[in-house]
């Protein structure tokens, strides 16, 4: 199997993994409001591959200029932690 296969595996069971465990998710209304704003805003930066909620990459740049960070905040405690809700950008 190539690296890049393997690699895929493993992504993929890592994300049903996280699903199993009850892994907190952002609701796709929320998902797809902020994707009307990132399209408001001209923002081409999000990362909508992966979750808003997680601090990744795309969703998180603390080095960026005043003004233009990337910086959503969320609450994941709902639905004993598995619904994530937005509550500032």
């Amino acid at each position: 199997m190539s690296f890049s296969r393997l690699l895929f595996a493993s992504l993929i069971a890592f994300g049903l993994a996280a699903c199993a465990l009850g892994a907190a998710v952002l609701p796709a209304d929320e998902v797809k409001a902020l994707r009307d704003i990132a399209k408001t805003l001209g923002k081409t930066d999000w990362n909508f591959s992966a979750d808003p909620c997680g601090g990744q990459w795309g969703w998180a740049n603390p080095s960026a200029v005043e003004g233009s960070e990337n910086a959503v905040s969320c609450n994941c405690t709902f639905s004993n932690g598995t619904i994530c809700h937005v509550t500032s950008m």
